[in-house]
């Protein structure tokens, strides 16, 4: 059962993402798109069974563009452990993905879901200048700042609310 949870775990948190993403589009807020994992089917099994493979290694999970014109890249990574183990998780191409788009004048963040079994309030979108400027586990505690809510009402993550003055702290 547990394992059950574990492979679910990226499944749940997209799903937040997305509908967050789809209310922040509604208002104006911003166009962010979901980026695929580039596969390449290498055969047809049977039924709805394929054999696949990845083709290359994929960037970040969301790319896209605020309102006034500012780029955002960013990474959705959840976790059941109590810490997170941020140079660990982060693949070494998404992190020199998201450091260079910072480079280039664009906000790259990790948006980050401590998710333990009752505990639904655990989401933090941290600036990836931030991380790498941490030590490589992070606990909730050690993100308060960058803690987002969760709109149980409207079933969205307000992870883009203030935006702005997440990226001037992480400085």
């Amino acid at each position: 059962m547990k394992n059950r949870y574990r492979k679910n775990l990226g499944l749940y948190l997209e799903r937040i993402v997305d509908v967050s993403i789809e209310f922040y589009k509604e208002r104006g807020v911003c166009l962010i798109d979901k980026i695929p994992t580039p596969i390449k089917v290498h055969r047809h099994l049977r039924g709805s069974l394929y054999e696949a493979f990845f083709q290359k290694k994929s960037t970040v999970d969301y790319i896209g563009i605020l309102k006034g014109g500012i780029p955002i890249a960013f990474d959705a990574k959840s976790t059941t452990d109590k810490v997170f183990k941020w140079k660990k998780a982060v693949k070494e191409h998404q992190k020199e993905y998201l450091r260079r788009f910072h480079q280039l004048g664009g906000l790259s963040y990790i948006l980050l879901h401590f998710d333990w079994i009752g505990r639904w309030d655990n989401f933090f979108f941290v600036p990836f200048e931030f991380l790498e400027s941490s030590k490589g586990s992070l606990a909730p505690e050690d993100l308060s700042e960058f803690k987002v809510n969760y709109d149980f009402k409207k079933g969205v993550l307000l992870f883009l609310d203030g935006v702005g003055e997440l990226d001037k702290r992480a400085t």
